[in-house]
This record gives C-alpha cells, structure tokens and sequence, in this order.
C-alpha cells in the first residue's frame, strides 16, 4: 500500500516542478462521494456506502491544475475501502487564476483526466486503472481563497478487475493556503 502513495506523491512533485510558475496556488479539498465498481461488492449495492474525500489541488497554469488525495469510506464501516487518486483537470469556462490580484473566472466548469489506485483493508482486494472526470459547476477561485465544485462526475476502468467504475460527488470545497487574496494584499 505504501508502494501507490510513494509514486502518487513523487508524481505530483515532478508535475509540480516541470510547469514552475505564478499560478502554483494550492489548495485542500474535502467532500462527499459515491464510489460504484471499487469494491468487491455488485456494482449497484447499497453496500457501497457514503465515503468522504480529501486531496491536495496545485495550480500550474492558469487553466490547468493538479490533484492528488483519497477517498476513505464512511458507511457501512469507516476506512474499509480506500481509493488514492491523481488528476489533471482544465478548466473550460475561463481561467481559474490571473496569479494577481485580479480574480479568474468566478463560475467555471472542469475536465479532467487521471489515475486510481483501490484497496480494501479487510479483505485485501485491490485495483487499478484511470478515470475520466467532468464537473459541470465550480464556483470560486484561488484569489476568493475558496472555491466548491458540484456535481462532479468521473467514469474510468479498473484493469485489474476489468471493470468499469463510476465515481460521483455531490459537492467538495476547496480551501486556498497560498495564492489566494492574502497573498496579494
């Protein structure tokens, strides 16, 4: 399990580095999300619980951002599965940050591209694959120091288990710790 967070952190670092830059705000997200396919579970079980999100989002230019973070459940039983994750996001509507004083684009939309990695701690099940990710409404922006996507909505396949998943989450929030106004005030 340790091998997964290793090349996922050490990813985010190199990612980080090669798109140096004004726009590098970041931010820690936290939300609410519905895994289906993750598990060892029926696809469709309301077994498959609530879990909560978290992460770590890097802005490396103006319209593209990095994310990396998990997702741990809630219900039926806390931290039984877990899911680590990597993504490239764009957004479409705008820029997300002017990396001024000047705010980007207050309501944007995100499209997005990334990577899993799943295990439950119980029976040790595993998986792995990449993911598609659409987020039809963002609201805020690095400058406010705060920003809440809804909707979100991500289909991607696990190729150890051949199957497909589909993530959903209702709502997360974005908190900025560097590039919001503070910064520029």
């Amino acid at each position: 399990m340790k091998k997964p967070i290793i090349v996922l952190l050490l990813s985010f670092v190199l990612l980080a580095a090669a798109f140096p830059g004004d726009c590098q705000d970041v931010s820690l997200s936290f939300g609410v999300v519905n895994n289906f396919g993750l598990a060892e579970r029926p696809f469709f079980s309301i077994e498959n619980g609530v879990s909560f999100t978290y992460g770590l989002n890097l802005g490396l230019t103006k319209r593209l951002e990095l994310s990396a973070g998990g997702t741990a459940t809630l219900v039926p039983e806390p931290f039984l599965d877990n899911v680590f994750f990597g993504e490239l996001a764009l957004s479409l509507l705008g820029d997300r940050s002017t990396a001024s004083k000047v705010s980007g684009s207050g309501i944007n939309m995100l499209l997005g591209a990334g990577g899993f990695y799943s295990i439950n701690r119980k029976s040790g099940y595993q998986g792995a694959g990449a993911y598609i990710s659409f987020t039809p409404l963002v609201v805020g922006s690095p400058i406010t120091g705060r920003r809440e996507r809804a909707l979100r909505t991500a289909m991607g396949y696990d190729f150890i288990n051949r199957r497909f998943i589909l993530m959903f989450s209702a709502i997360s929030l974005d908190y900025y710790v560097r590039g919001s106004w503070r910064d520029y005030y």
